[in-house]
């Protein structure tokens, strides 16, 4: 200590000073940890494969990255799915739909990337009220197809499947709806399956997995192509009276025979196998059109639907088409709704099937786990004294 006296004050400031510049240097390296726990990062972990971490962020706004973003939905509906196997599921008008025996089941495992839901249009969406917007778009001015393809992307992202969306080209001759015909066929190429949805076509309880739905609706593998049938009435039947199909929501699955029917559906208007076909070129409903009165009676050589029944599956209009509001036409959208009568109302399907799964969710964490909710009904209030001292708060 003497030996400190004998130094300049500004030294002996110095040699006090230094073992907390070495403490602080070494806290600031990282080099000590002893006494300063780490905070646990959260994962979301599906099946087996561990996910990203959800703790990482946009350096910029703090935000989650978007590519924990997927991670977070499949959390978020994880309790909601219903098995693929589920014996009976009660639609959202209150139908109890059975699903056939176990032995009979045409899936009982998650086909995962598989499986590809297709979004396809030539419109820009570049205003402020849609998806390519040069800015996020806020809810509250999204518009109707934005608010459709959305939906499809949470579908696909809350099973794990593929999603892929088409900025399609213009055509020289004919209507942009035939440009559905075309990349679906491409697009069958790289996946199993491919669910092809008009913007107004949507899932109105998106926990029910798509393989429930084939198991459902029995679509096994012989099965090319399933489309749902058009209300029973004018303008919707064909050139023979029988009720179109509706092309604005098609399940097709990968196979030779399939690439030949979509080839022999494109060429429709061409007239090289179907005389008359060109008149769908541009008259409603295009592509529609063409498939219910041409495609359906003549493919693979000479089959058609009502001898090879087994090829083209015709889906109920009342589980696969339409929508409540229009039920007086026997299509209320029970398992896959299509708002062709009030497109304006797909902004209400998107929130419904948010909320939907959001609620109980909510519910559950704020009011069923402990914590949140203190209970008093069983005091009696005397006076000033609101509470027993002895009652903890927590």
């Amino acid at each position: 200590m003497a030996a400190l006296h004998n130094l300049p004050q500004s030294w002996r400031r110095l040699v006090f000073l230094l073992p907390v510049l070495v403490i602080t240097l070494i806290l600031a390296t990282g080099l000590y940890n002893g006494s300063i726990p780490k905070p646990p990062i959260p994962k979301v972990t599906f099946g087996d494969t561990p996910s990203p971490s959800l703790s990482h962020t946009n350096c910029e706004t703090g935000s989650p990255a978007l590519n924990s973003i997927p991670d977070a939905i499949r959390a978020l509906w994880a309790p909601l799915v219903v098995p693929i196997t589920a014996p009976t599921f009660t639609t959202i008008d209150g139908e109890e739909k059975h699903l056939p025996p176990p032995n009979e089941l045409v899936h009982t495992e998650p086909l995962g990337k598989r499986v590809c839901i297709f979004d396809i249009d030539n419109r820009d969406f570049s205003g402020n009220d849609s998806i390519f917007y040069d800015h996020l778009p806020a809810w509250d001015d999204l518009g109707n197809p934005a608010a459709g393809f959305l939906s499809h992307y949470l579908y696909a992202t809350i099973h794990g499947y593929s999603y892929q969306f088409v900025r399609s080209p213009k055509y020289a001759d004919r209507a942009p709806h035939w440009s559905k015909v075309i990349f679906t066929g491409e697009l069958l190429k790289q996946y199993d399956i491919v669910v092809m949805l008009d913007y107004d076509a949507m899932f109105p309880s998106p926990e029910l997995p798509l393989e429930w739905l084939l198991n459902y609706w029995k679509i096994g593998p012989e099965v090319l192509v399933a489309m749902a049938e058009d209300p029973n009435g004018e303008p919707n039947f064909d050139v023979r009276g029988k009720p179109n199909v509706n092309t604005g929501f098609i399940i097709a699955q990968a196979g030779e025979k399939t690439q030949r029917l979509f080839k022999d559906w494109a060429e429709c208007p061409s007239e090289t196998r179907y005389p008359g076909c060109a008149a769908w070129k541009d008259k409603p409903f295009h592509e529609q059109s063409a498939f219910s009165s041409y495609v359906r009676y003549d493919f693979l050589d000479g089959y058609s639907i009502d001898t090879h029944p087994q090829y083209i599956r015709t889906l109920p209009c009342k589980e696969a088409n339409g929508i409540p509001e229009v039920a007086g036409c026997g299509c209320v959208g029970q398992l896959v709704r299509h708002y062709w009568g009030k497109k304006a109302l797909t902004n209400r399907e998107f929130s419904h099937n948010v909320m939907a799964a959001l609620t109980p969710l909510l519910v559950e964490s704020a009011y069923k786990q402990p914590g949140h909710v203190q209970d008093f009904r069983n005091k009696v209030l005397d006076g000033s004294q609101i509470l027993d001292k002895s009652t903890p708060w927590r």
